[in-house]
């Protein structure tokens, strides 16, 4: 059939364009069909409890991120959908075999993410030009950007944004919620990185 010949490109560009005109940033988590290349980024940030402790039961920031972000590997990792999605494992070494890119994944400019930006704002600079990079080592216009993980209300919440780099567009601003756990217990995160896998992986 003519349309099983549309290259992952295209659709990747269809795709996006029809999510921008269903979500507004304040909507639903976008579903991204089979076969659409997405880049999932690191975690690019932890807040930590009022009495200087981490969700997960970590001793730092860095300790809590790195550990979801392999949580959020081994979740989109069972999902079948998104078996040729980019993780934050093959962005870095991608990005460590080809140096004079400059961006390191887990420092981007996230920050002025962390507030909902207005609808049809274009993302800023160096950011845009960042997820640009990144993307194009692997052929993608999407991007998932994990911003911040904090601990709410008994539960692990994820703050990020969904990015069509090429449109230089916010699909979609939110946050996602594991189940309800301690603080101090990895479930929290184990939680977390299944909700997100379930939610935005194609089914």
């Amino acid at each position: 059939m003519r349309r099983r010949a549309v290259s992952s490109g295209a659709l990747a560009l269809l795709t996006a364009g029809a999510l921008a005109a269903q979500q507004s940033p304040a909507g639903d988590l976008p579903a991204v069909p089979a076969g659409v290349p997405v880049v999932v980024l690191p975690v690019q940030s932890a807040v930590p409890e009022p009495g200087g402790t981490w969700v997960g039961g970590m001793e730092s920031a860095q300790h809590t991120i790195d550990l979801l972000n392999a949580e959020i590997e081994f979740a989109f990792g069972e999902e079948a959908g998104a078996s040729g999605w980019a993780l934050a494992p093959a962005v870095a070494a991608r990005l460590a075999r080809n140096p004079t890119v400059g961006v390191d994944p887990g420092r981007l400019a996230y920050q002025g993410l962390l507030s909902a930006p207005d609808p049809g704002a274009q993302l800023y600079e160096p950011l845009h030009t960042q997820l640009r990079q990144v993307a194009a080592l692997f052929g993608a216009c999407l991007v998932l950007l994990p911003l911040s993980v904090s601990y709410r209300e008994s539960r692990a919440v994820l703050q990020l944004a969904v990015i069509d780099v090429r449109r230089s567009a916010v699909l979609w601003h939110g946050a996602i919620e594991g189940a309800n756990a301690e603080a101090a217990s990895s479930f929290a995160l184990t939680t977390l990185a299944l909700r997100l896998a379930d939610r935005f992986a194609p089914s």
